[in-house]
């Protein structure tokens, strides 16, 4: 058996990284209640393309970053454990999580969307007839109609948990494609750590080389297999998602690569910005050209994933209280924000305010009251803690570092 390599310190960048990608979502989702893109759960009566730039500029690298940095917490947990252990171990920071959410907040997410005349299910979109109108002028195709929805919450609950059409993951559907990504890859990712020497010299062209099957997946897999997010039919995600997750495994595995990343880095900023534009030309009208917009996010999303990483370790160099704390409050934020966004809009997009206004209101409202009750009455409970796989807090936080220590599901403690 070759020997496996060397373990590493704590990457304090990746803990940054991880918080930055978490607490973005308050701005991503946010804007998705004011953007015309053609759904979120809750939306406001108006819509600016402002914020559908925005949006869609983040989701060309925000989910891809987040699987990255799965893959090299993955690689971190395998190291340390055997599979059986490591099996446990997500078992307890991805389908706990999942199965609670599921169970406690998706239920009022999905409830308040069907009362907003939207029903994302297992086989698409649908909205009610007064959305049809507005939906046309961002879509080339007219939206199949959802069935007239006004039973109560208590009426609805029962056909959140047996019926598949009324069931949804909501933002939890990571948790449920992680899952199951990390176990069909695992004989990969075990041989792989077996077999890996260190010994690896890479030159620069690496950097570039997963934009070769990234593409691919766009191209061949994305028109047929446009979503939603159900795992059995989802092809062109899986696959995508699947390349970053193998990704951030190799960089884990194989420290050496980072050399050539670094060195990349301003090169991968000017390609991303590039295919940014050629993005927003599109959306702009300016060309009309499926294949090229495809390809293109797959350039700009790898491209700027790689170059958050770079930046990343040249300017985080070290730990400190306030990032100790942000980091283990990274995935409780994720599993907690949703909700919060979408009961807030529900009540915000009311108001008889513009839409600068109620953006304020809403973000700012979200983000208080999140935090609010992730330190209140999240993080101190060990059943709590327990629900969104947090660690225990006795004994767990002057423990000896493990090597890229791995936590919740993102890699944080």
């Amino acid at each position: 058996m070759n020997p496996q390599p060397a373990p590493v310190s704590r990457r304090h960048d990746l803990d940054a990284l991880r918080v930055f990608a978490c607490y973005l979502l308050f701005l991503f989702h946010v804007g998705m209640v004011f953007s015309p893109a053609p759904f979120f759960h809750v939306r406001n009566g108006d819509s600016n393309f402002v914020f559908f730039i925005i949006c869609g500029f983040i989701s060309l690298w925000h989910m891809p970053l987040f699987f990255l940095l799965a893959g090299w917490s993955a690689a971190a947990s395998l190291r340390s454990r055997g599979m059986a252990e490591f099996l446990r171990e997500r078992w307890g920071k991805l389908a706990v999580p999942l199965v609670a959410g599921c169970v406690l907040l998706v239920p009022g997410i999905k409830y308040l969307e069907l009362r907003s005349g939207l029903d994302l299910n297992h086989r698409g979109l649908r909205v009610d007839p007064e959305l049809q109108a507005r939906f046309q002028e961002s879509l080339s195709v007219e939206l199949p109609l959802m069935s007239p929805f006004d039973q109560s919450f208590l009426e609805f609950l029962p056909a959140f948990f047996t019926q598949l059409d009324r069931f949804s993951w909501s933002h939890l559907w990571f948790l449920a494609y992680l899952l199951t990504l990390t176990v069909v890859l695992l004989p990969l990712f075990s041989g792989w750590l077996r077999r890996a020497s260190g010994s690896t010299t890479p030159g620069r062209g690496w950097v570039y080389a997963p934009i070769l099957p990234l593409m691919l997946i766009q191209l061949l897999l994305r028109q047929r297999f446009p979503g939603p997010y159900n795992l059995y039919d989802d092809w062109a995600s899986v696959a995508y998602y699947a390349t970053y997750l193998i990704c951030g495994f190799a960089l884990a595995v194989h420290p050496a690569l980072g050399a050539p990343l670094q060195a990349e880095r301003h090169r991968l900023l000017g390609l991303g910005i590039a295919s940014v534009g050629v993005l927003l030309a599109g959306a702009l009208g300016l060309f009309d050209w499926a294949p090229l917009m495809l390809a293109g996010s797959a350039v700009a999303g790898w491209c700027f994933v790689g170059a958050l990483l770079t930046y990343a370790r040249t300017n985080v160099v070290r730990s400190s209280r306030r990032l100790e704390y942000l980091a283990e409050s990274a995935f409780p934020i994720y599993w907690l924000h949703q909700p919060v966004v979408v009961v807030l809009a529900f009540g915000i997009v009311r108001l008889p305010l513009g839409i600068v206004p109620k953006f304020v209101l809403l973000l700012s409202g979200s983000i208080a009251v999140t935090l609010a009750i992730y330190h209140f009455a999240l993080r101190p409970f060990g059943p709590t803690r327990f629900l969104v796989g947090m660690k225990p807090r006795r004994g767990a936080r002057r423990a000896v570092p493990l090597p890229l220590r791995p936590g919740p599901v993102l890699g944080g403690r």
